[in-house]
């Protein structure tokens, strides 16, 4: 038997597996995208044009932050490769899956994160438990990754402000502390420790017979599935959410 995880997977058995079961099991996704979804797809799609170095879309929210991730971050070295998908083996019949935001000409993986946290300090602190950059990592066989991160604005629109005036107001905001590149390290006994962690949790995912709920997430998160959570039944209407294409709609290859 074949197991197949992503990075998205993994972080949603380890929230609660009751979340993982509707999300990957019955394959259930909410029909509409928040605001914040859609502004950091719209922005991944204008960085992968800067470093193609093809002409973007400068306008909205999402343009203002790809003119400061141009301004800010030192991408021109790189000579990357976007979107790259990858498909590796970890262990018999244990795969990891994904796609990288851009790769290097040395190998080295890249990532671009957009955030709302007022400080981009606790956001960097976290990226040393991170499992997604253990997981790149461990896909190209480095042991170093690029995040980029930038900082959605703090400030708003004003009560009698047009957007336009908005969005200067925005590109004036924009200085290096708001737009960071870090460049993050693992051990080869890290890497390692996180490839048998993730056999372990591929081969729970493949024998459990019981997703439960985990009512400490539920606490502390907002979860997109709380409104089907406690009483869903494969046959029941559902309001609000659809079934997806496929398991991983963010992939194409795999």
């Amino acid at each position: 038997m074949i197991t197949e995880l992503t990075a998205s997977m993994i972080s949603s058995f380890k929230k609660c597996p009751r979340r993982y079961e509707l999300e990957y099991i019955h394959e259930l996704k909410p029909v509409i995208s928040s605001d914040a979804l859609t502004i950091g797809s719209n922005y991944h799609s204008n960085v992968e044009k800067i470093l193609k170095r093809e002409e973007y879309d400068h306008e909205g929210l999402a343009g203002k932050m790809a003119e400061a991730f141009e301004k800010f971050i030192d991408w021109q070295d790189w000579n990357a490769v976007s979107e790259e998908e990858f498909k590796v083996r970890l262990s018999r019949g244990v795969y990891l899956k994904g796609r990288l935001d851009a790769l290097t000409f040395d190998g080295i993986p890249v990532e671009h994160k957009t955030t709302g946290q007022y400080s981009l300090e606790k956001y960097i602190d976290h990226l040393a438990y991170d499992d997604q950059i253990a997981i790149y990592m461990l896909a190209t066989n480095s042991k170093q990754a690029i995040y980029t991160i930038i900082q959605k604005p703090t400030i708003r629109l004003g009560k009698y402000e047009t957007e336009a005036e908005y969005l200067s107001r925005v590109s004036n905001w924009y200085a290096p502390e708001h737009v960071v590149c870090v460049n993050v390290f693992r051990t080869a006994g890290e890497l390692e420790a996180k490839r048998e962690e993730i056999i372990y949790l591929a081969h729970q995912i493949r024998h459990t017979k019981l997703f439960w709920r985990n009512p400490n997430c539920c606490a502390l998160t907002s979860c997109p599935y709380a409104s089907i959570c406690l009483n869903y039944e494969p046959d029941m209407q559902l309001v609000g959410f659809e079934k997806k294409e496929r398991r991983n709609e963010e992939l194409c290859k795999f």
